[in-house]
């Protein structure tokens, strides 16, 4: 009797530590999208008042502060717990450039796929004018923005959410979880449908595997940040579909299938960076398990699992 009792008292603590968990993702996503909306819109603000250059350096450095500033209050704060869960050491720059010619060259080698199918034509070489800016330093003063892209999501999904939620379910289940708040959260983009959801679900599981498989989030921060600056000011993957507005060097039309290369801004939905995004999540799996990384997917993080403080490049 006294046993079952104390079986319904750890179920009890235990359903109350994941229900908090869920509770404390919550709060932290309300808190960050704010940031996000900020930084996109003072930027353009201060891009009409001031110069159009300072638009995305202020959408980048305002973005990365608000989000590291928020992560850290929640985490170390209000949660209580060490930054190391975060598995964001100091700045180690070589995965950081490793992790950016890995993302930059996955969409060279998606969009030289396309081409030779005859689903990608080429339309021209824009070196015009951007909002009054030479097309080179757009692209330049673009990177601010991107690296905020990878940072930004990197330690709020694959760090915040999904270490708060590991400490209280297993793995697997806060990878999951994790993943489909990752993909829901992305709703405002164009070609938005049930297929993007699984695939970005997919490119998620892809970054936590890397995550682990390289110790850190610098080199899942330059691939993200990467990834998407090549398909947005690079090759117009994701900007194929707008009207009016494309940053692009390189302006492309796609005629293939949607089912294949995706819909709009959503070029994940399609069949073929599905493949390679499971290609990619693979064989991080695979090393992870070599090198000794992966982690015990059925248990529950430990606060110390992933102290990253002693991490070198």
């Amino acid at each position: 009797m006294q046993n079952g009792a104390l079986d319904n008292r750890s179920h009890t603590r235990s359903f109350v530590s994941v229900a908090m968990g869920f509770v404390w993702v919550a709060a932290y996503v309300l808190l960050i999208a704010p940031v996000f909306v900020f930084s996109a819109l003072g930027g353009q603000w201060l891009g009409r008042l001031v110069w159009p250059g300072i638009s995305p350096l202020f959408h980048g450095i305002t973005w990365i502060a608000g989000v590291l500033l928020i992560t850290w209050l929640m985490r170390v704060k209000a949660n209580k717990t060490p930054w190391s869960g975060m598995a964001l050491p100091r700045p180690q720059l070589l995965r950081l450039l490793l992790g950016a010619i890995a993302g930059f060259a996955v969409i060279l080698i998606a969009s030289g796929i396309e081409y030779r199918l005859g689903w990608l034509h080429l339309v021209r070489i824009d070196t015009d004018l951007h909002r009054g800016l030479s097309k080179t330093l757009w692209m330049v003063l673009a990177l601010a923005p991107s690296l905020a892209v990878g940072l930004a999501e990197e330690l709020a999904f694959r760090g915040y959410i999904f270490q708060t939620l590991g400490e209280r379910i297993p793995v697997w289940a806060a990878g999951l979880s994790m993943s489909v708040i990752f993909a829901v959260l992305h709703f405002s983009l164009g070609g938005f449908n049930a297929a993007f959801v699984v695939s970005v679900m997919v490119v998620s599981l892809m970054f936590l595997a890397l995550r682990f498989a390289t110790g850190s989030l610098w080199f899942p921060i330059g691939f993200h940040g990467a990834w998407d600056w090549t398909q947005t000011y690079f090759v117009g993957l994701a900007t194929t579909g707008t009207q009016d507005y494309d940053p692009s060097l390189v302006h492309i039309r796609q005629t293939g299938p949607s089912f294949w290369v995706g819909d709009q801004q959503a070029i994940e939905s399609g069949l073929l960076f599905i493949l390679i995004v499971l290609a990619l999540l693979a064989l991080a799996l695979v090393y992870a398990s070599v090198v000794g990384k992966s982690p015990s997917w059925t248990q529950q993080l430990a606060h110390e699992q992933v102290s990253m403080t002693d991490v070198g490049d």
